[in-house]
């Protein structure tokens, strides 16, 4: 239901709606939670948060730790609020940053003994000369063991791939919205751990 929600163009309300009928045509004593917020609030203890951190309309700066206070960008001079509108008192920042912290993610993957394994991999896994299977095998990989030899003598660390890419969440005619995503990817694992 929540990949459902995930559409942009469902509201909470009409999810809420789905959720009412669904809940009709259940059996007395589903499991199925009553609505948007008792779902989400279902899901918070995976770990699944994230920090929202104001930053620049122009991408020059983040209000983050000394400038947190700040009210414009110390760079370009932009507002960082939206101008309120009627009687609203709650400052909108023009854009903004999700952050999801990296560590409780990897502590979260070592948790299971299964996937525990599959991050591991790499160390254990026999190459096959000439033949690549895993990024482990690749003339890179090696180059990094050898200059970092403390680092890669340790099976738990983890290499990380980075991917970034632009898209718009509201479909090809909003064309002012758009959101970059920034993607750490863990590379370490065989299959099946992310």
């Amino acid at each position: 239901m929540f990949t459902i929600k995930s559409d942009p163009e469902l509201s909470e309300a009409g999810y809420d709606k789905i959720i009412e009928w669904a809940r009709s045509i259940l059996l007395e004593g589903n499991r199925l939670k009553e609505n948007f917020y008792a779902a989400k609030s279902m899901i918070k203890p995976f770990g699944l948060r994230y920090q929202k951190f104001d930053m620049c309309l122009n991408f020059y700066m983040l209000y983050y730790l000394e400038n947190a206070e700040l009210t414009e960008c110390m760079t370009c001079g932009h507002s960082r609020y939206k101008p309120r509108t009627g009687r609203g008192k709650t400052l909108v920042a023009y854009k903004e940053l999700r952050y999801f912290p990296i560590t409780p993610r990897l502590q979260r993957l070592f948790k299971s003994p299964r996937t525990a394994e599959h991050m591991t991999w790499h160390q254990s896994h026999h190459a096959v000369d000439g033949v690549m299977v895993h990024p482990s095998d690749s003339e890179a990989w090696k180059h990094f063991n050898n200059v970092h030899p403390h680092f890669s003598a340790e099976s738990r660390n983890v290499r990380l791939g980075l991917c970034i890419d632009r898209f718009n969440p509201f479909g090809s005619f909003a064309a002012p919205y758009s959101c970059w995503s920034v993607i750490l990817t863990v590379i370490t694992c065989h299959r099946g751990c992310v």
